[in-house]
C-alpha cells in the first residue's frame, strides 16, 4: 500500500522551516499511509481538547510531550503511560506541561495522546542512510534499553521478507519473539511492518537520513509502533542505491612492470628513496630501475635522471617518495608523457586535515582527469612474488619476502602487511597491497582485480573503514563468483557513543555492527586478530571447504580440545556425534583407557600408528564434516612418521584437515614439516578454530543449501 501524498513536500515544509526531525505525529500519520499499524491519537493543547480525547480514544492511553524535532522523551520525563480515566489523564497532561516548561527551552506543540498498545515485547525497527553502505535496515530489541542492551541486526537495503527473518534471527533476543515458555509475538506481521518500512525508505531514500520505529510494542495479537520520528537530509541526496563498479583498469601494470622510475631516489643510505632503489637492485625483478633526482646522475649503480620525461623510455610505474605538495606536478608531467600508474609512498595527507586535505582531492581530481591509477598516499605500495617487483623501503636483511604463494592480500595498514607476509614465510603468498588513504585505487577495485588473477585463490584484506560499501560488495560478489574466498579482519570496534541530538537507528551509522551483518551476509569471511586472518587462509589456502559443521577432535593431550570447544558456539561449529561403526571399531582396536568418544583421547602413549587409525575412520564417518587433531610433540611414543601418515589422508582431499600442536623448537619444527605437505597447523587454539571456522564458511557459500542440516 503506498500513499497518495507526496513526501517531497513533506520534505521541503520542513527543511524551508529549518527543522530536520518529523514531529512523531507527523511521523506517524506518513507511516500509516504506508499501511504501518500505529495507535488512534489525539492532540491535544486546552484542557477541553483533553477532555474531547477522552471521548475520542478508549483506556488505557499514553500522553507524551510534542514537540518538533524532539527525539528522546524519556530523558526529559515526558511520558506517562498506564492512564485509565479521565482524571488520571487530566493530572498526566497538567504533569507533563509543568516538566516541559521546566526541562525545555522551546515551546512545544501540545500533548500527544493516544490508546496504549497492549503487549510486553519491545522492538526497534530504524532505517538509516549509513556512510560506507547508503539505506540499510535496523532490528533491534530493547525499546528505550536499545543502546543498553546492544542487540542489534542489519541488513543492506532493498530487502526481501526472508532477510528480515534472518535479521530478527540473528538477535539474542529472538527466542522472545520466535516462541518463549507458552509466549510468542505475531511474527508475521512484525516482518511486516519492517517490509512497509522499508518500501517507504526505498520510495524516499533520497531525502531521509534516518527512520526509528522506536519501540514496536508486539503481542501475540498484535504489533504497532508506538513511537516514531523520521530525521531528513538537510540537503536531498543523488541516487542513494547506486555504486559505482570496480574499476581494474592498468593495475595489472602495478605487479608486472617493465620500467619503473624511483621518484625521490636518494644516494643517502637509509633515506626512503635510497631503501626502495636498494631493494629493487637486490630482488630478482627483472625490469627496468630509473632513478629521478634532480641533481645526481648516478645512484646505487643506475643512471639517474632530473624527471621522468628525461627517462629512455616512459615509466610504467612511478614510485613517488617526496612531499606529497610536489605531486600534483607530477602527474601533469605523467600525462605529458603517457604513464598511468603511480605508487605514492609519501604521507601527509587528508591524516593531516586542513590543507593537506584538500591536497588530496587536488591528487585524486587530476588522476582521475588523466587516466592514472594511484595506490596510496601514506602505504609501501605492492608487491608480487612471481615477477619479485615491491616498493617496499624495509631492507632485505630485515624482511625477507615470502616465496610465491596463492594467497594475496590488501591492507590499509602496511605494518599489518609486513607481519602478514612474515607469517606467510612457509606458504607464500602471491600479493600484497598496502593502500594507505586510497585516493584512487581502493578495495573494491583490488579485489576485483584478484579474482581474475590466475595466481590468487585466496584474497585476505585488513579494513580500517571502507570508502564505497556497495562497490565493495560487488567486488566479493566478483570473486565468489570466480570460487574465491574473501577473508577480512575489520577493525574499529569500539561502539560509537550515541548523542541526545541523535536518532537511535543513527548512531549506529558506519559502526562495526553494521560492518559486521552486512559483511557477513555477502559471505566475507570475518576474523578477530590478523593472527585468525592469517590462520584462516591458510586453512583455506590448503585445504578443501567443509559441507557441515560437525567436528571431530583427536588428541594425545586433552586439554586443547576442552579449550576449542568453549569457542565452538560462537563460530557454529558443533561436536560432532560419530557413528556406531567408528566407536566400535576404535574401541575394538585400543586399549581400555583411550577414550574413543568424540573427542578422541589417544592419551600420552599415542604413536603415529594410533592417530593414522582415527583419521583413517574419522574420514569414513558420514557423520564427521571437520577433522582437528593436535599433536603434543614432546610426548616421546608420538613418532615423526606422524607427518606422512597424515600427508596420506590429506591427499584424499575428502575432508578439511586443521591442526594444533603445543609451542617449542621440536614442536616448530613438526609444525613446519606438516604444513609443507599442505596441512594447515597452529599453536594457538583461537587460530585453530578460527581456521575450522573459515572453512565452514566457505562450504556454506559452495554448498549452499546442500550444506549438512547440523551447520548453523
Amino acid at each position: 500500500m503506498k500513499p497518495s501524498f507526496n513526501f517531497k513536500q513533506v520534505y521541503n515544509k520542513y527543511i524551508n522551516d529549518s527543522t530536520f526531525v518529523i514531529s512523531e505525529i507527523e511521523s506517524k500519520s506518513i507511516l500509516s499511509q504506508y499501511g504501518i499499524p500505529t495507535p488512534r491519537r489525539v492532540l491535544a493543547t486546552t484542557h477541553e481538547e483533553v477532555e474531547k480525547a477522552c471521548v475520542q480514544l478508549s483506556f488505557p492511553v499514553v500522553a507524551k510531550i510534542a514537540q518538533r524535532g524532539l527525539l528522546h522523551k524519556t530523558e526529559i520525563c515526558g511520558v506517562i503511560t498506564g492512564i485509565n480515566n479521565f482524571n488520571q489523564l487530566t493530572d498526566a497532561y497538567n504533569t507533563l506541561i509543568a516538566n516541559a516548561t521546566r526541562n525545555m527551552s522551546n515551546a512545544i506543540d501540545g500533548i500527544l495522546i493516544e490508546e496504549q498498545i497492549k503487549g510486553d515485547i519491545e522492538i526497534i525497527a530504524g532505517i538509516a542512510n549509513d556512510p560506507v553502505f547508503g539505506p540499510v535496515v535496523m532490528a533491534g530489541m530493547g525499546g528505550i534499553y536499545t543502546h543498553l542492551l546492544d542487540d542489534v541486526s542489519f541488513r543492506i537495503l532493498p530487502a526481501k521478507e526472508d532477510d528480515i527473518h534472518t535479521m530478527l534471527k540473528k538477535l539474542q533476543g529472538y527466542p522472545l519473539l520466535h516462541g518463549y515458555r507458552g509466549n510468542r509475538i505475531n511474527l508475521d506481521e512484525l516482518i511486516d511492518i519492517f517490509m512497509k518500512l522499508c518500501t517507504f525508505d526505498c520510495d524516499n531514500a533520497a531525502y531521509i537520513q534516518s527512520i526509528d520505529c522506536n519501540p514496536i510494542i508486539a503481542s501475540d495479537a498484535h504489533c504497532a509502533v508506538a513511537d516514531a520520528a523520521i530525521t531528513l537530509f538537510n540537503q536531498n541526496i543523488d541516487n542513494p542505491f547506486s555504486s559505482e563498479e570496480p574499476n581494474t583498469a592498468f593495475i595489472n601494470t602495478f605487479f608486472n612492470p617493465e620500467r619503473v622510475a624511483v621518484v625521490g631516489a636518494s644516494s643517502v643510505e637509509n633515506k626512503i628513496g635510497h631503501v626502495i632503489v636498494d631493494c629493487l637492485k637486490k630482488s630478482n625483478f627483472k625490469g627496468a630501475i630509473y632513478p629521478i633526482h634532480p641533481k645526481h646522475r648516478e645512484i646505487l649503480g643506475f643512471t639517474a635522471y632530473p624527471s621522468l620525461k628525461d627517462t629512455p623510455e616512459v615509466a610504467d610505474i612511478a614510485i613517488i617518495a617526496v612531499d606529497l605538495a610536489t605531486v600534483p606536478g607530477i602527474l601533469d608531467e605523467m600525462f605529458a608523457i603517457g604513464s598511468h600508474n603511480a605508487i605514492i609512498i609519501s604521507g601527509g595527507g587528508r591524516e593531516l586535515g586542513g590543507s593537506r586535505e584538500e591536497l588530496e582531492r587536488t591528487i585524486a581530481e587530476k588522476a582521475k582527469a588523466y587516466n592514472i591509477r594511484i595506490i596510496g598516499p601514506n602505504c609501501i605500495g605492492v608487491f608480487d612474488s612471481a615477477s619479485q617487483f615491491d616498493s617496499f623501503f624495509y631492507h632485505m636483511d630485515r624482511f625477507t619476502r615470502p616465496p610465491q604463494g596463492t594467497v594475496s592480500f590488501i591492507t590499509q595498514s602496511g605494518t599489518w602487511g609486513v607481519t602478514f607476509m612474515e607469517l606467510s614465510h612457509i606458504t607464500g603468498v602471491s600479493k600484497m597491497i598496502s593502500y594507505g588513504n586510497r585516493v584512487d585505487v581502493d578495495e573494491a577495485d583490488m579485489i576485483a582485480y584478484l579474482a581474475e588473477d590466475n595466481s590468487t585463490h585466496v584474497i585476505a584484506s585488513y579494513i580500517e573503514g571502507l570508502g564505497k560499501g556497495r562497490k565493495f560488495l560487488k567486488a566479493v560478489a566478483t570473486a565468489h563468483a570466480n570460487k574465491k574466498p574473501v577473508v577480512a579482519f575489520k577493525t574499529g570496534r569500539t561502539p560509537q557513543a550515541a548523542h541526545a541530538s541523535v536518532s537511535h537507528t543513527g548512531a549506529y551509522g558506519g559502526s562495526y555492527a553494521v560492518y559486521r551483518d552486512i559483511l557477513k551476509d555477502s559471505g566475507v569471511i570475518l576474523t578477530d586478530s590478523l593472527h585468525e586472518c592469517h590462520a584462516a587462509t591458510l586453512s583455506l589456502s590448503l585445504q578443501p571447504a567443509a559441507k557441515g559443521n560437525r567436528v571431530a577432535l583427536v588428541s594425545n593431550g586433552a586439554g586443547p580440545m576442552v579449550n576449542a570447544l568453549d569457542l565452538f558456539g560462537k563460530k557454529g561449529l558443533a561436536l560432532a556425534t560419530l557413528g556406531e561403526a567408528s566407536i566400535k571399531s576404535m574401541r575394538d582396536h585400543f586399549s581400555f583407557f583411550y577414550i574413543v568418544n568424540n573427542p578422541v583421547d589417544i592419551t600420552g602413549s599415542a604413536t603415529s600408528d594410533d592417530y593414522d587409525y582415527v583419521v583413517k575412520h574419522l574420514m569414513e564417518d558420514d557423520a564427521v564434516d571437520i577433522i582437528m587433531p593436535f599433536f603434543v610433540f614432546q610426548n616421546t611414543p608420538l613418532d615423526e612418521d606422524v607427518v606422512e601418515k597424515m600427508a596420506t589422508h590429506n591427499a584424499l582431499r575428502k575432508k578439511p584437515i586443521i591442526c594444533c600442536c603445543t609451542e617449542g623448537a621440536y614442536s616448530a619444527k613438526m609444525k613446519e614439516k606438516l604444513i609443507r605437505k599442505g596441512i594447515p597447523v597452529f599453536t594457538h587454539i583461537n587460530e585453530w578454530v578460527a581456521a575450522a571456522y573459515a572453512v565452514l564458511q566457505w562450504g556454506k557459500i559452495l554448498y549452499g543449501s546442500n550444506i549438512c542440516k547440523n551447520s548453523s
